[in-house]
């Protein structure tokens, strides 16, 4: 869970820092200036930041979403082929039913046969 808090404040930061119109004299701060604003952010950091918070966001989507899918996919095919799954099988049996009391009935005459007197 504390990853998800992490994630979502990331994305929160991300968003209020986009969202929310600069003050009129240039500052993050207003008139309170603070170390970024003498010193600045490294060059590329806001993009590092959005390029993480981006991959995060959507590698969390991606296994929500096949999650989803996976459960709603096989639902339909089971749904869609069990029909002719047991459709399949019972015409499968009835085909091999006749091969399968000739071999069995094959079987019990020659376990007969040696079990005769000789």
């Amino acid at each position: 869970m504390a990853d998800d808090d992490d994630v979502l404040g990331k994305a929160d930061a991300l968003l209020r820092r986009r969202s929310v119109a600069p003050p009129a004299d240039g500052s993050q701060t207003g008139g309170v200036p603070v170390l970024t604003d003498l010193v600045g952010e490294p060059p590329g950091a806001q993009d590092a930041l959005t390029t993480e918070v981006a991959r995060e966001v959507f590698d969390r989507v991606i296994a929500e979403v096949e999650g989803r899918l996976t459960a709603e996919l096989e639902r339909r095919v089971a749904e869609r082929l069990l029909p002719d799954l047991n459709s399949a099988v019972v015409s499968a049996l009835a085909d091999l039913r006749p091969d399968l009391a000739k071999t069995i009935g094959d079987a019990v005459a020659q376990a007969l046969a040696r079990r005769a007197p000789k």
